[in-house]
């Protein structure tokens, strides 16, 4: 087989302590997704990054939406087909740069996602003047697609979490994994990282078999070693905002990790919010000094679920 280099299209993630970390800081609750770390079963079609005359330099939109749709498939029984033009374009993608995980899942979170069908594109079409990557890029979202991105966000919350690679054995079973590769280099039957650098975004598609779910035919691939991938992985998670409140023991320091931030003290089903020094000095007195697991990170979606009050028990 015939190695195939690809150009860097990936702009790799920087891990701050802010950054929601799987088995670290997160808002997001394990809830048993692939309970073998096998995602084969949930894969959506194959659809390709690559055009007659252009590439998209888009694989981190590619596979971050095959892992929304895997996702989605094997947690709710849901079935979808995003546009991966309308990510690609919309999240800043740059032809020759690429982009990175971090932008294209804040512009799914924030933007919404929409169906194929409203941003269809025909990577066959051998018309020279209408299968370029200036038409590509040249998109803007129409009203009905507006509406249709508005309706995603109101039903689905998109998290992502980041992954050490000692963990992603374990993160597999709870969220589809995207993961940073060195595209491609192929011996003996498996494809291997020569130069310890990482250019690609794929979907790990099955942990134990070290397969990936590419965007470049063959679409499965198998890894000579985890290792030859980037330290980190970004764990998809979507979570349905009907769903019930988030369980949470009484006298939990609770934390509000997204927009302007807050601290509050859980009990009774409400969050208790006032001056901080006080909020954590009754969490401590309540706890007797015991805080082994008595503190929990929330998305702005589960910290609205909840009431507040003050301290003097008056709701604000």
């Amino acid at each position: 087989m015939t190695e195939q280099v690809i150009n860097s299209a990936v702009v790799l993630p920087v891990i701050t302590p802010d950054s929601l970390e799987f088995g670290g800081l997160t808002t997001v609750d394990k809830v048993l997704v692939f309970p073998d770390g096998n995602a084969i079963p949930y894969l959506p079609s194959f659809e390709t990054q690559s055009n007659v005359y252009f590439d998209t330099w888009g694989c981190v939109s590619h596979s971050f939406e095959n892992a929304c749709e895997a996702y989605l498939k094997a947690r709710y029984n849901e079935l979808f087909d995003f546009s991966d033009r309308d990510l690609v374009v919309l999240s800043g993608t740059k032809p020759g740069v690429g982009n990175s995980g971090e932008k294209v899942l804040a512009t799914a979170k924030n933007l919404g996602l929409i169906p194929q069908e409203l941003a269809d594109w025909d990577s066959t079409n051998r018309d020279p003047k209408v299968n370029i990557q200036e038409v590509y890029y040249a998109y803007a979202r129409t009203p009905e697609a507006e509406d249709v991105a508005r309706d995603f966000n109101e039903k689905y919350e998109i998290v992502g979490e980041w992954v050490a690679r000692e963990n992603w054995a374990e993160a597999s079973k709870f969220g589809t994994l995207q993961v940073y590769v060195n595209a491609w280099h192929y011996k003996g039957g498996k494809y291997y990282n020569p130069t310890g650098k990482h250019n690609h975004a794929v979907l790990m598609a099955n942990y134990k078999e070290v397969k990936i779910f590419d965007t470049y035919k063959p679409e499965i691939k198998t890894l000579s070693s985890w290792d030859d991938a980037y330290y980190w992985a970004l764990k998809i998670n979507i979570i349905k905002k009907n769903m019930d409140k988030p369980k949470i023991d009484n006298n939990t320091l609770v934390q509000l990790v997204e927009g302007v931030g807050c601290f509050g003290l859980y009990l009774d089903n409400k969050i208790i919010v006032d001056d901080l020094s006080k909020i954590i000095a009754s969490w401590l007195v309540r706890n007797a000094g015991k805080l082994d697991g008595k503190t929990k990170a929330l998305s702005q979606v589960n910290w609205n679920m909840f009431d507040k009050y003050n301290l003097k028990m008056e709701k604000l």
